[in-house]
């Protein structure tokens, strides 16, 4: 009994252990093509979708841990996964920068308007002295901080990060509406 009981797990084993080389073998081939597809797109992919870009990082970190810590059969499906995902990302990205360089064009457009309208609205108003309870409220304050997020929307507007300025362009815009609606109704 004890000779056929060993000689099932010797079996098992001969069994397991080429099928653990295979998987090995499989996940890493997977991840390295996983790796090597994302980093093909990894700047644009930065530039126009962080946040995908991001969670793309993030799995890949996952992925190689479990690999690492010989989880072969989850690091060969998150690698696949990963896989669907880097491609489904390669393939918005044409679609997601159209999209973003529209809205930064429509921003470029109208921003620097905005801002011409509220310096003239508050040519006559001085910066309040230091120490000035709520002076962040002042309305040349305000000025002052939407035209350094506008500077800073165009860095990355020049610099290719287009989503992080079309994000911080909505931000400009909706603090010179503020500010501008403010001043029209006096306070």
């Amino acid at each position: 009994m004890r000779r056929i009981f060993w000689s099932f797990v010797l079996f098992t084993m001969a069994l397991l252990v080429p099928s653990c080389g295979s998987q090995k073998s499989g996940a890493e081939a997977a991840m390295a093509q996983t790796v090597t597809a994302y980093n093909a797109i990894k700047e644009q992919a930065s530039n126009i979708a962080p946040e995908d870009a991001k969670a793309i990082e993030d799995g890949i970190a996952a992925a190689t841990a479990q690999l690492q810590a010989g989880d072969f059969k989850g690091a060969l499906a998150a690698a696949t996964t990963l896989g669907t995902r880097v491609k489904e990302l390669a393939d918005s990205l044409p679609e997601k920068t159209s999209q973003l360089q529209s809205a930064w064009t429509e921003l470029a457009g109208s921003v620097p308007g905005t801002i011409a309208t509220l310096e003239k609205r508050t040519a006559g108003l001085q910066m309040p002295a230091a120490g000035t309870p709520n002076a962040e409220q002042s309305p040349m304050v305000r000025l002052a901080g939407i035209k350094t997020g506008w500077t800073d929307a165009q860095g990355a507007a020049q610099a290719g990060r287009l989503a992080e300025a079309v994000t911080k362009g909505n931000d400009v815009r909706a603090n010179a509406v503020k500010l501008l609606t403010d001043l029209q109704g006096g306070s």
